[in-house]
């Protein structure tokens, strides 16, 4: 677009989100913008599509920049979510003792664990509405459309209105949401009901921070809920940081 020189003209670039851009991608910026100071916001911890590459990118960063003219500054403190959350959130992660919570107080988040998918929706039903009672917006977040849009037709004909997020583009309204993991990155809700948190559907270490953006998302009240058996990414959460129903 610019030609081999690239764009000399501009001065500054802001890059938000920069988890989920590859070393590739990062080193075409720098050369699109050969005089370009460079600002790269980020969290590692949410690096859901290129998760298996992000614990590299400082590294592969630090030979793209000079290390003299390079400032690395580490954010510790969460402000989005009740202490409680932060402090259930932050087990999730292998290296998430690092992470301070807030000091706002909350309730701690709920782990249920139905024996069958028309129990599970049964309790989403539930909770739902006990969330609504108190907060504008729920938002259910399942790991893929497919699974969100068949929890939304289950939820229809048990009467309870949800709205499914289908495209990042899409209007978020009050109220009930169903939205798909991806889509949920970078948001914000009252409420979040994390669903179908099963064996079945993160069986193991690779979902692990999937499962850490998904349960961040909540402000105050998160609620998890899984059929049969739990994921064993929970299993590093201190039973003192969660309430069993």
């Amino acid at each position: 677009m610019t030609g081999k020189r690239g764009d000399r003209d501009i001065r500054y670039l802001f890059i938000d989100e920069v988890q989920d851009y590859s070393a590739f991608q990062l080193a075409f910026l720098k050369y699109s913008f050969p005089r370009a100071k460079f600002t790269l916001l980020g969290d590692l911890n949410q690096a859901i599509f290129t998760h298996e590459n992000s614990r590299k990118l400082l590294g592969e960063l630090s030979s793209m920049f000079p290390a003299d003219k390079t400032r690395v500054i580490q954010l510790t403190k969460t402000y989005r979510s009740t202490a409680q959350i932060t402090n259930f959130t932050k087990h999730l992660l292998t290296n998430g003792e690092e992470i301070e919570p807030f000091d706002r107080q909350g309730e701690l988040p709920a782990i249920h664990v139905e024996p069958g998918v028309d129990a599970a929706v049964e309790q989403v039903k539930k909770q739902a509405e006990a969330n609504l009672a108190e907060h504008e917006t729920t938002a259910i977040i399942g790991k893929t459309l497919k699974e969100c849009k068949t929890l939304s037709e289950k939820l229809g004909e048990i009467d309870v209105k949800s709205t499914l997020i289908r495209t990042e583009n899409q209007r978020l309204v009050k109220g009930i949401i169903v939205v798909p993991s991806y889509l949920a990155k970078g948001l914000e809700f009252d409420s979040v009901i994390m669903w179908d948190a099963s064996k079945a559907c993160y069986p193991d270490d690779r979902d692990r921070q999937l499962v850490y953006t998904i349960c961040t998302r909540a402000m105050h009240r998160l609620t998890i809920i899984a059929t049969k058996e739990l994921s064993p990414i929970f299993k590093a959460v201190p039973a003192s940081e969660y309430q069993m129903a």
